[in-house]
């Protein structure tokens, strides 16, 4: 199935909170777009639950590569590669899409342009609430619970999950923010033209600010999207940004490359083993 939209879910096992995700795709307004799981190595239960959801109506393909570490770049770029959409949303597999998620991408995204959506940071006992069912995905985006909660200390960014009316959400994206991981929106053919995520990057951090700031040199005008497209996170214990990932990024940026050498295109003479399969939802 080609679409306008492709989400590009990266994945390393954690199947509790991925279901909740895909749920959250079940029940957007807008069907009008794919999802391809790129799993970093994960055992089969991902590969499984895909399969759960291909059968209950999601458009999904999936990719796997051999856990060797963490290699979210690589992964990413072998979905990139292999996309046939004209825009690329990139997430993770423990952010919950709001019911609007994909309707507002396709108001939103265009040429030349990528777009930083945002997220609610849901803390341990507000996720635990959605995880156990306490509570649904729609009492969840209710503008009553996300300001309660936050009251409690429960989740920040309450305002990112609201959807406010068309002039506010105008005056709250006069100003340009940085991006924050998981929510990032490009067209493909911008992605290309950089040759994609450059996988010198291994361990956790850097490979999506080093992205962005390549795009932005290339040309692409970045815009923040506040109040639409929002996401919600899910809790986990922070992991700690790799001071190597640090110290290569400023490296780089002082030499000024746009299009990375270990790229896609490096993808053709990757020996690493790649499983490929396409799955079609009804």
């Amino acid at each position: 199935m080609t679409s306008k939209i492709e989400v590009i879910m990266a994945a390393y096992n954690n199947v509790r909170d991925m279901r909740l995700v895909f749920e959250g795709y079940l029940r957007q307004e807008n069907k009008d777009f794919t999802i391809c799981v790129t799993d970093d190595g994960s055992g089969p239960e991902v590969k499984a639950l895909v399969d759960v959801y291909a059968s209950l109506g999601l458009s999904i393909r999936y990719l796997w590569q051999e856990d060797e570490g963490y290699r979210r770049a690589l992964a990413l770029n072998r979905a990139i590669e292999s996309s046939t959409a004209q825009y690329i949303v990139m997430t993770d597999n423990d952010c919950i899409p709001s019911r609007y998620f994909i309707e507002d991408y396709h108001q939103l995204l265009a040429e030349n342009t990528m777009l930083f959506g945002r997220r609610v940071d849901l803390y341990e006992p507000a996720s635990n609430l959605i995880r156990n069912h306490t509570i649904s995905l729609d009492a969840m985006e209710s503008p009553t619970w996300l300001l309660i909660q936050a009251m409690k200390k429960g989740l920040k960014r309450p305002e990112m999950g609201i959807r406010f009316p068309s002039f506010i959400f105008n005056l709250l994206n006069r100003k340009k923010r940085g991006a924050i991981g998981a929510n990032l929106a490009v067209p493909r053919v911008a992605l290309l033209a950089v040759n994609g995520f450059d996988a010198d990057y291994e361990g956790y951090g850097m490979e999506e600010t080093d992205l962005v700031w390549r795009l932005e040199q290339a040309g692409v005008i970045a815009k923040t999207v506040l109040s639409r497209c929002a996401l919600f996170h899910l809790y986990h214990k922070e992991k700690a940004q790799s001071c190597k990932a640090m110290e290569m990024f400023k490296h780089k940026r002082e030499c000024g490359r746009i299009e990375c050498i270990n790229g896609i295109n490096r993808l053709s003479s990757n020996t690493s083993p790649l499983s490929k399969q396409g799955i079609s939802g009804v």
